[in-house]
């Protein structure tokens, strides 16, 4: 869950950078942009319209992606270094002066990042979204008035907590240190996606050693 909770505050930071340099649309959260889409259809803003569904689609593209990395040897690891790759690239792209397809391919990455936890095929646990991590937080509290845990509600809520806090330190920076504001979101996935793949090597060379 920890894990879980550091790339939710990556994805918050991430989310709140494209909400800005965009003007309004988002990298990550697809029914926000799909709400703008169809208000900006029947208003007959065909532009802002098809910005709203091609990010949509740039989303979905970076799911399929990362629903085909995750069935991989190590397909968590995979599905965190390509995610990685896809933002160093936007770093990069972003330094060299090609502002807006740098951010808006962060939307492909956010899509692969939704597929670093994945149980028979399906998301066990969303990144770039919380409603439904708030049900939970909210179902899961209610559990424990009736025996269930006391404390499993406050696991979702820290998800929660952690990708507001990301969109608060990313429009931080955005505003303060444009120029940094993708590399520092790069280096972020890159330590926490080292130190994840060398954690769970090392869990695979013990179980090999027990057996």
């Amino acid at each position: 869950m920890l894990l879980a909770t550091v790339l939710a505050a990556i994805a918050g930071y991430l989310d709140a950078v494209g909400f800005l340099h965009l003007g309004g649309y988002f990298v990550s959260f697809m029914s926000g942009n799909t709400t703008r889409a169809a208000v900006e259809a029947v208003n007959g803003r065909w532009v802002s319209a098809g910005r709203a569904a091609g990010l949509i689609g740039l989303f979905f593209v970076g799911v399929v992606a990362g629903s085909l990395l995750s069935r991989s040897r190590d397909g968590r690891s995979m599905v965190l270094w390509a995610t990685t790759v896809i933002i160093g690239g936007a770093a990069t792209a972003r330094s060299l002066g090609v502002g807006v397809p740098a951010i808006v391919v962060i939307a492909v990455a956010m899509g692969l990042l939704n597929a670093t936890f994945q149980r028979g095929g399906e998301v066990s646990i969303g990144i770039t979204y919380m409603t439904g991590t708030l049900v939970k937080a909210g179902q899961r509290l209610v559990d424990g008035f009736f025996g269930g845990s006391r404390t499993a509600w406050l696991r979702y809520l820290a998800m929660w907590i952690a990708l507001a806090m990301g969109a608060v330190i990313g429009a931080y920076v955005y505003t303060r240190l444009p120029d940094a504001v993708l590399w520092i979101a790069a280096g972020a996935l890159l330590l926490t996606t080292s130190i994840t793949t060398v954690v769970r090597r090392r869990s695979e060379s013990s179980g090999h050693r027990e057996h």
